[in-house]
């Protein structure tokens, strides 16, 4: 659509709006439709009426029955009515539709938490581990167990401080005032994916006035990606495209954060990650307060339901954002930020900008952790936070080599930031005690593995006891998760989030915490990345995805 398409900024109809088709579908069951045949018309006008002797006496249910369907016919068309208004509140609140598809259904989430259910919650949650520890009848194993325990006791608690900062009117016109640039680094991803990433931050209730995509030396062609949204659009907002060859993401982000000396806040947005729709203007809200730094938005599956793995990735991530995340907000000191979607005071990123780019670990570039680092260097500077009604939905691996490969990553990053903060960080600090105490149960526990292995099966009851206590506890904990409350999602979906918290967490203990997290420290200097090597692992639908092409990997830019 070049040209032309930026001329309006608003969104053409689009040929798969279907609510208006099936509105008249509806309308022609019912009876009163002026255009239905004179002699179907009569007879359908009496079905409710007593036809033969004794109808109404002895076949009541017929006449029962026709009331039931009139109802459900009636709750279903207010459905359809919900939907449809949905639907055109939507186009109506878009700017442009993108490169690929005319319209994207991206989930409105929002966040509802009932304050005294949850104390009553933590009091339940707290005594029960804190007895469960207490009745081990060993020193030992208590000794062991007693950081970790304690720090998840108060993680829980604090966790019911953190509240969504808002804003009143003076605070909205000072946010409005700011310039807000999005760095959207891209290697081998999905194009219909990418798209969608930028269509979202396009159509948000709050624009950024730049999006910068920066193309890491992709295998994948996106050039008409590329030439649809390079240039500025009719809300204000410029978009620029650039490519390079492959430095590695955070060498992505410092290519924009050194070239706009104006702007006065930071987004990284991941390219698979779709921003919800007020996902800036919330995110934006507590840098009201002036010692804040960072602020991490709340990342979510856009595929969170698609099959078992992502709904286990779903109940794991918002646990750890719901209260360990939580925690570390009301402390002012994030313990990492969230990679598809975060945001920084400009003089932040400018005053680490080198050490990002640069950092070096005995010898070796450190490629990942960018999102932990960024957190750091906040809570540093000021406080480091997040907001509880900024989300970005990102794509959570489908294939278990997928979830492994990308958590292995994740363990290597956090080995070696583990050394950062417990150097940097105050003793004193949230999250210095956090660090430490993770590790010791960290240590702790892998000791007792092996202590088990090699007295089995003298350990087995310990085990057993282990076990049990992470699949009773998790259940109340998994409550903690029902806050957020997704568009998309129906109450299966809810009861499952529920019903699963036993599995992921036991999924966790064992695979994630311990195996993969030994397994990244010994080889925490092997900095490469472990996904999208070979192209796009995650894709929007079959007929979307984005196919390889040799280009060069010359710096380019694309402009309107």
């Amino acid at each position: 659509m070049p040209g032309g398409h930026r001329a309006s900024g608003r969104r053409a109809p689009h040929p798969d709006d279907q609510a208006a088709g099936l509105r008249t579908l509806f309308d022609m069951a019912e009876p009163g439709w002026n255009q239905r045949e004179r002699d179907y018309e009569s007879r359908r006008a009496g079905w409710h009426r007593d036809r033969g002797r004794g109808l109404g006496r002895d076949h009541s249910d017929v006449r029962g029955s026709r009331q039931d369907v009139l109802a459900q016919r009636q709750a279903d068309a207010r459905a359809l009515d919900e939907e449809r208004v949905a639907q055109e509140r939507a186009l109506a609140e878009e700017v442009t539709p993108g490169a690929l598809r005319h319209w994207y259904d991206i989930p409105r989430i929002r966040f509802d938490r009932k304050e005294a259910r949850g104390l009553f919650l933590t009091s339940i949650v707290v005594a029960g581990w804190v007895s469960y520890h207490l009745g081990w009848q060993s020193l030992a194993l208590l000794a062991c167990a007693a950081p970790g325990a304690a720090f998840r006791a108060v993680n829980y608690v604090l966790s019911w401080f953190d509240k969504p900062v808002t804003a009143t009117a003076e605070g909205y016109d000072w946010l409005d005032q700011l310039h807000v640039t999005v760095a959207v680094p891209v290697y081998n991803e999905d194009a219909v994916l990418l798209d969608r990433c930028i269509y979202a931050m396009m159509n948000q209730s709050r624009p950024p006035e730049l999006i910068w995509v920066v193309d890491d030396g992709s295998k994948t062609d996106y050039s008409q990606v590329a030439s649809y949204w390079a240039g500025t659009w009719s809300n204000g907002t410029e978009i620029r495209w650039t490519r390079q060859s492959n430095q590695g993401k955070r060498k992505a982000h410092a290519y924009v954060f050194e070239r706009v000396p104006e702007t006065d806040i930071f987004i990284t947005v991941d390219s698979d990650t779709t921003l919800e729709h007020h996902a800036i203007e919330e995110g934006l809200k507590p840098f009201q307060k002036a010692d804040v730094q960072s602020v991490a938005g709340i990342e979510m599956g856009f595929n969170a339901y698609r099959n078992f793995l992502t709904r286990l990735q779903c109940s794991l991530q918002l646990y750890a954002q719901a209260v360990i995340g939580a925690a570390w907000s009301v402390a002012g000191d994030m313990y990492t930020n969230r990679g598809p979607f975060a945001l920084y005071r400009s003089s932040l990123i400018r005053k680490y900008l080198q050490l990002y780019s640069d950092e070096v670990f005995f010898g070796r570039r450190v490629i990942l952790g960018d999102d932990s680092l960024l957190a750091l260097c906040g809570a540093t500077e000021g406080r480091a936070v997040q907001q509880l009604t900024a989300y970005g939905l990102t794509m959570w691996p489908e294939t278990l080599s997928h979830h492994l490969r990308q958590r292995l990553r994740w363990a290597r990053g956090r080995a070696v930031r583990n050394f950062w903060r417990a150097k940097y960080r105050p003793v004193l600090s949230y999250c210095w005690w956090v660090t430490v105490a993770g590790i010791q149960g960290f240590l702790a526990s892998t000791a007792l593995v092996i202590v088990l292995i090699a007295t089995w099966p003298l350990g087995q009851p310990v085990l057993i006891r282990t076990l049990i206590a992470l699949a009773v506890l998790s259940v109340p904990n998994g409550l903690r998760t029902l806050c957020f409350k997704r568009s998309d999602e129906t109450l299966f979906d809810r009861l499952v989030l529920v019903a699963i918290r036993p599995i992921s967490a036991i999924w966790s203990g064992i695979m994630l915490a311990r195996v993969l997290r030994i397994w990244g420290t010994m080889t925490l200097l092997k900095q490469g990345w472990t996904t999208r090597q070979k192209g796009a692992e995650q894709m929007h639908s079959p007929d979307g995805a984005g196919a390889p092409a040799g280009q060069a990997v010359n710096a380019e830019e694309y402009a309107a």
